[in-house]
């Protein structure tokens, strides 16, 4: 039977009949998606019409395959000749009265796209090799069809082919003709990621006019990343690159022509959102249709999005496994306990422990995490927690994950990927492991602390300062090992996470909207939480300095000078309850979880400036304290105990779940305190390894070995060649540029983020601000900025504290503070515990607020509704 010369698109079912890309419209229009009609001069008319001029086309073919290279192209330069002198007016007759038939006025132009037999394959695609022809006249459509004809037998081809191992195949050429669209927008969308493989992001490239200038690398396109799982609708424009545009090429009754773009418009995007997620849905439908990955390039008009062409992405293997870029970061609850730049040893101590105690016990429980997946990461020296991660991990043992930012401060996360919750055999086997865990922290919690105290008083510095650098190494290691198998935090977090879990269950519900403030209010005033306790311990220094006159004396002198206690408070009743409490709260620090950050201990004169703030005040004596916090939390009670009403079953669970949610967070705060006894440890080893190294001449000075990795510390006792005063010099001048940078504390997209520091923004009167209340109660005064230690000599009683974020290490300062405001934060915070237990007012999660308020703004502070209100500005260009 003889092969047709002409078929309509539709009819394009033969791959060696009409080629490859024929056959992918084909099945477009099969699909139902919308395709301009069209026609394809068939491979039949092709051969037919290279038999008139004599030429068969394998012998050709395969004569160019085997002759060497400059002979090879000047036989193709012949045969392109040839076709372009081949009379075929018995084939334009044909294909103009078929073309006639579709209806289109007769000075339309046209679109003369390739259609080979080996284009657009599973295999090879050909992409960019082949000719397409754009803006062609009726009268000029059999020139282009040779043209494409004869682009086959070009050097190009024969290497490609070559390359793929494919020359044996003789490649046909099919013509596709199609009328000229005039969209307003165009580009190329491909189904998964074109580099990384990425299944669940599409990425568009989008110029206005047609996609000529794109395709042909012409003009910059806009550039966007969607993040679409599985059949959603598309979830997150990942990424948003806008190219400035001056002109668009558009198509005219005279053929295509470049028109200018207003200037108003050039830096606008090509697409709406809504046009761009219909483009995202529309490829993932081809891919759907076609059964694998697809680059498709498409058209958008003022009616309908068209697609033109459809062809398989070979050069990636697609994969639904995220990775470490595909994450949204926090700097949460790392940057609470952590200086703004840690060290590189307090970086790598950090990264071991989130492996060893949270992931690996998240393993434990039959959680599945990516290959390469990790819990942290580094950017700019500052440590980010992978909040997509625990994301996951938490949707897997069937929590509620939405409740992360609230628990571990933060912004929500952005995109929630697809999680497949573990099957219930899976979950009940990992339910009774991490029952476990938490019954073992409860019955061996109190003695593994104790037992962490006495590591602190056995590395003691008299002990240290006789051991070589070998054995201090070695003591090092053997501390590491020991503190391996004593760690709770996982327990502990799994107790406290599954209190809150039940009780944001029930409580909306049983109490009311303002269930939370209640909440608070019920949780303060125990006794129990340790890291609390110190503020009363303060109250009581501060009610021994104002009774003691030369303690009062040395706090009332102008100038101060701090440096000084020692001499002058010998012998006094306050200097001994002062030792007292350096001996239980001076292993403590701000940004603690960094071993370089100094101890209170270290520098307790900034201890003593918070004390001399409350002898500046009529600060409540340390029983009023608790008197006061007695009271609120009775009154609570027993507002919680009327709105449960006649349900006293309701009450009875809501005691329960309250009383084992303050088991849990005093144990929280116990673990933290007890885990800086180790720390000091460790600081203690460190520093005695840094003087040794110093007096070998291999350090500059003692904290150089801060700037090692643990990795790296553990080679010091080894012969080696290494310079480490160049690594050390080179880390310390990175940590400097660092520090003067500005990343953001979220980071959405980590391929984007180098290019995302922030500018300190200037301050701005704002008269309302919100955040997540995290402490009951409400307070006015002025506010106090702190952005590091050096800071609180400044601090006043009765000013709010505005923060990045809540350290633990602050708790000195709650006693003479009217109130907290925090950047970053959530109800799981140290700081949040330690404001609660006091019954401090504090809100968390407040965008901005070190760089909208400052010092001296008076505000009112509402850890009720989670509002802070701006009363009046400081007028005042004064930083005090």
């Amino acid at each position: 039977m003889t092969s047709p010369l002409l078929l309509p698109l539709q009819a394009c079912t033969d791959p060696t009949l009409v080629g490859g890309k024929a056959v992918g419209l084909a099945r477009l229009l099969a699909a139902g998606f919308p395709v301009p009609p069209g026609i394809c001069i068939t491979t039949a008319a092709y051969r037919q019409s290279l038999l008139r001029a004599g030429l068969k086309g394998d012998q050709e073919w395969e004569l160019v395959c085997t002759s060497p290279a400059g002979e090879r192209n000047r036989t193709l330069a012949h045969w392109q000749s040839l076709i372009r002198n081949l009379d075929i007016s018995d084939l334009e007759v044909a294909w103009t009265t078929a073309l006639t038939a579709l209806g289109f006025p007769t000075n339309i132009r046209w679109a003369v796209r390739s259609s080979a037999t080996n284009e657009d394959s599973g295999r090879q695609s050909f992409a960019g090799l082949y000719r397409t022809h754009l803006g062609i006249a009726m009268d000029s459509l059999g020139i282009t069809v040779k043209d494409l004809w004869a682009s086959i037998w070009h050097e190009q081809i024969v290497h490609y082919m070559r390359e793929r191992g494919s020359l044996h195949s003789v490649p046909l050429m099919a013509v596709i003709l199609q009328p000229m669209l005039n969209p307003l927008a165009a580009g190329v969308a491909h189904s998964v990621h074109p580099v990384t493989g990425r299944s669940f992001q599409v990425v568009i490239d989008a110029v206005p006019g047609l996609a000529a200038p794109l395709v042909d690398g012409l003009a910059p396109p806009d550039h966007f990343v969607v993040d679409r799982w599985g059949e959603q609708k598309p979830s997150w424009i990942r990424r948003r690159s806008i190219a400035h545009k001056s002109n668009r090429l558009t198509v005219t009754d005279t053929g295509l022509r470049w028109e200018p773009i207003p200037e108003s418009d050039r830096h606008r995007p090509s697409l709406s959102d809504e046009d761009l997620f219909a483009v995202v849905c529309a490829v993932k439908g081809v891919e759907r249709a076609f059964g694998f990955p697809v680059d498709v390039e498409w058209a958008i008009d003022s009616e309908t999005l068209w697609i033109l062409q459809a062809r398989p992405i070979t050069e990636v293997r697609p994969s639904a496994e995220m990775t470490n870029d595909d994450c949204e970061w926090s700097r949460t609850n790392l940057k609470e306990t952590m200086p703004d730049v840690p060290s590189p040893f307090g970086l790598s101590l950090m990264e071991r422990f989130m492996e060893d105690h949270i992931v690996a016990p998240y393993r434990k429980l039959g959680c599945h995490i990516p290959a390469g997946m990790t819990s942290t990461r580094v950017l700019y020296g500052r440590p980010y927690l992978n909040v997509t991660l625990f994301h996951m991990l938490q949707a897997q043992v069937r929590s509620d994950p939405s409740l992360l930012a609230e628990h571990m401060g933060g912004e929500p996360i952005t995109v929630a990927p697809p999680v497949t919750p573990l099957p219930w055999p899976s979950f009940l086997r990992a339910a009774f492991l991490m029952m476990l865990e938490i019954r073992y922290v409860v019955v061996h919690g109190p003695a593994r602390f104790v037992e962490m105290k006495k590591v602190a008083n056995r590395y003691s510095p008299s002990f240290i300062a006789s051991l070589s650098l070998r054995e201090t190494i070695a003591h090092l290691e053997e501390l590491r090992a020991w503190f391996q198998q004593r760690e709770l935090t996982f327990g502990i977090a799994g107790g406290v996470a599954q209190c809150l879990q039940v009780l944001h269950r029930l409580l909306p519900r049983w109490l009311g909207a303002d269930w939370r403030a209640l909440f608070n209010v019920a949780l303060q005033g125990q006794g129990t939480v340790i890291s609390a306790q110190q503020i009363l311990r303060l109250a009581e220094l501060a009610h021994i300095a104002r009774h003691e006159p030369v303690a009062a004396s040395f706090f009332a002198t102008h100038p101060w000078n701090p440096a000084e206690f020692r001499n002058v408070l010998q012998d006094t009743t306050f200097l001994r309850a002062f030792d007292a409490y350096l001996e239980d709260y001076g292993h403590r620090a701000v940004g603690e979880s960094d071993v370089m950050a100094p101890r209170f201990a270290d520098q307790p004169e900034a201890i003593l400036a918070v004390l001399r703030a409350h002898l500046h005040t009529s600060a409540q004596a340390p029983g009023d304290i608790l008197a006061r916090q007695a009271r609120a939390r009775a009154e609570a009670l027993h507002t919680i105990k009327q709105r449960l009403g006649w349900r006293l079953h309701r009450w009875w669970i809501y005691r329960w779940w309250d009383r084992r949610l303050r088991q849990f967070f005093a144990l929280r705060e116990a673990n933290r305190h007890h885990l800086m006894y180790v720390s000091l440890a460790t600081r203690r080893l460190l520093l005695h390894i840094g003087d040794l190294l110093v007096s070998e001449g291999i350090f500059d000075a003692q904290d150089d070995v801060f700037f090692l990795t643990l990795q790296e510390v553990s080679r010091l006792g080894q012969e080696n060649t290494q310079d480490w005063r160049s690594v050390i010099r080179a880390r310390r001048a990175e940590r400097a540029r660092n520090e003067a940078l500005h990343p953001p504390d979220t980071i959405r997209d980590w391929e984007t983020a180098f290019a995302s520091l922030s500018e300190s923004a200037c301050h701005t009167n704002v008269d309302l601000l919100s955040g997540l209340p995290i402490s009951a109660g409400t307070a006015s005064g002025p506010v106090r900025v702190l952005r590091s230690p050096h800071d609180w000599t400044w601090v006043q009683a009765g000013e709010i504290l505005v923060t990045p974020v809540i350290d633990p290490g602050m708790a000195p300062l709650f006693g003479v503070a009217a109130g907290i405001i925090a950047e970053m934060g959530g109800m799981l915070s140290h700081g949040a515990i330690i404001a609660r237990e006091y019954g401090l007012p504090a809100i968390a999660n407040v965008k901005n607020a070190v760089t909208l308020l400052r010092n001296g703004d008076l505000v009112h502070l509402d850890a009720s509704s989670g509002t802070v209100r701006l009363i009046q500005p400081n007028s005042s260009s004064s930083p005090l």
